[in-house]
């Protein structure tokens, strides 16, 4: 239930009002009356209001000190101006202090509780985001597996021997319920592409635990499995497969879409799943490098499920050419051991009556490895092997000789690309921010601006940073605000506006939940310990 206050100094305008409306209707239990300004402060002061409808001439003070008053003490409190002023700057001054809506005396009682309906709705969905917020207080509260995660997490980072006796010695040390002789893995890559509300570092972490225990309920739901973040903040489903009985894929595209509208509406999140296929559990790290490249390469189509791209059949039948283990050889700077896997796996492929078609699979797979490193950490094909030549077609291998050559080569710069200094596309993504403080500043413009996939890009500025990209902007344009506050006379809704916050309700209660205090606070705070005379 909701309580409203009317505040108006003429009587029969209140009493209109109060009779007018069924609030009852609305869901208000409590309808009070203010004739001023300090009255209307006790009540506020005393009762739980949830809405204030205002005029805005009074004696004893204006209605719009009382809303900058609220603002400032009740943020939460919804406001409604009811005047007989049509003047633009009133309405503007309105907006300014972020009331709910603005109507002209008289008004039409049908309208009002429109209005005033629509504000409810507003409210209760308030308290659901809040209710949203303690459920996943409560999950990250929770006690986690682990053990188990902590065992999937080595596996796709390439810590634990996939040898089957120390395989299954390792799930039972982490306590996993899988069994290699009789399950395969079926990986779900889940990708957050976009925030569509500004959280914290903290917020998102939290954002992103419920998602994952969300998952496990709306996902797996009866299949076995568990949900993972890897060591580079990548969030998995992963599913355990029985090896002879086939997978029901359409089953989990729906409720992979299911849950991809659920993050929409509860968690403010844009997301996409890649099912990936079903491996054994030695090739999970395999699998799962490979719903990376899909989720790198998608700029076309985001907010929806990806289905694994199968292999080609003849490449599945050259059982020669698997270079699963190039990846974390060139991250690891394993040069010399690279050369000897090239060497081998060449030689194989000659005893073996390679031809043509064969050696192209080869170069494609060789490929293939170097783009999921580089992916991985954020360097390009162009940045790195641009002005060598060797990926032109006239540079294409012809013999096995040849592609031992440029395989060795190849690799080799990729090895010399990742020790390099990585922090060239952050510090792009954060001049781009400074020159643009002023604005609304969206993940999708800065991942455009570097053109990377926006979860790929929040990932590598938090690897590069240890903050991410949410808080970074938020962080700048507080800031600024505080600039603003300390050395200038300049509004405090002015302030907001150019900090690129159009709601000042919105940008005080940032400020305040970043800093411990209010913008108002702040500035005279700051004022207070400035030399007199100083500005």
């Amino acid at each position: 239930m909701f309580n409203l206050l009317i505040v108006d100094d003429e009587i029969y305008a209140v009493e209109g009002l109060r009779l007018g409306v069924k609030w009852s209707s609305l869901g208000f239990s409590g309808v009070y009356e203010a004739y001023n300004i300090q009255s209307a402060k006790e009540i506020i002061r005393e009762a739980q209001i949830h809405v204030v409808i205002c005029d805005i001439e009074m004696p004893e003070g204006d209605g719009f000190e009382l809303i900058a008053w609220i603002r400032e003490n009740y943020p939460d409190v919804a406001t409604l101006f009811l005047t007989c002023h049509a003047d633009f700057k009133y309405a503007q001054r309105a907006i300014q202090l972020g009331t709910q809506d603005y109507l002209l005396k008289p008004v039409d009682y049908d309208t009002l509780q429109h209005v005033v309906g629509r504000i409810i709705v507003s409210i209760k969905e308030e308290r659901e985001w809040k209710q949203t917020q303690q459920i996943a207080q409560a999950f990250w509260e929770s006690k986690k597996n682990v053990l188990v995660e902590r065992f999937w997490q080595d596996l796709l980072s390439a810590r634990l021997s996939t040898t089957a006796e120390r395989l299954e010695q390792t799930l039972h040390e982490f306590k996993v319920s899988f069994d290699p002789g009789q399950m395969n893995v079926l990986p779900i890559l889940i990708s957050i592409e976009q925030w569509t509300q500004v959280f914290t570092e903290r917020d998102e972490e939290l954002m992103e635990y419920a998602m994952r225990k969300v998952a496990e309920e709306m996902i797996l739901d009866g299949f076995p499995g568990c949900t993972v973040q890897d060591r580079n903040g990548v969030n998995l489903v992963i599913v355990y497969c029985k090896m002879l009985q086939p997978v029901a894929i359409e089953v989990l595209l729906e409720r992979c879409e299911n849950f991809i509208t659920y993050c929409e509406r509860h968690f403010y999140c844009r997301a996409s799943c890649y099912i990936g296929e079903k491996l054994p559990i030695e090739q999970t790290k395999q699998g799962y490098e490979h719903l990376l490249k899909m989720e790198y390469d998608n700029i076309a189509k985001s907010h929806s499920v990806h289905l694994f791209i199968s292999a080609n059949e003849k490449f599945a039948r050259l059982p020669s050419v698997n270079l699963s283990d190039w990846p974390a050889l060139i991250e690891q700077d394993e040069g010399v051991i690279l050369r000897q896997q090239i060497h081998k796996t060449l030689s194989r492929l000659k005893d073996e009556g390679g031809n043509a078609e064969a050696l192209l699979i080869y170069y494609h797979n060789v490929l293939q490895c170097i783009y999921l490193v580089l992916q991985k950490q954020g360097k390009s094909i162009q940045e790195v092997f641009g002005e060598a030549g060797v990926l032109e077609p006239t540079s294409f291998p012809k013999t096995i000789d040849q592609m031992e050559e440029w395989a060795i080569k190849v690799t080799g710069m990729a090895i010399h690309a990742i020790k390099m200094n990585e922090d060239s596309i952050v510090r792009q993504v954060k001049e781009y921010i400074e020159a643009h403080l002023d604005e609304r500043i969206e993940r999708m413009e800065l991942s455009e601006l570097v053109h990377l996939n926006p979860a790929y890009l929040s990932r590598l500025f938090k690897k590069e940073t240890q903050e991410s990209l949410t808080e970074y902007i938020l962080s700048r344009k507080m800031q600024l605000s505080k600039k603003l506050l300390r050395g200038s006379n300049k509004p405090i809704s002015e302030i907001a506006l150019i900090a690129g916050f159009s709601n000042l309700s919105y940008f005080s209660k940032a400020f305040k939940k970043l800093f411990q205090v209010s913008p108002m606070a702040y500035r005279k705070q700051s004022n207070s310990d400035k030399p007199n005379g100083v500005i």
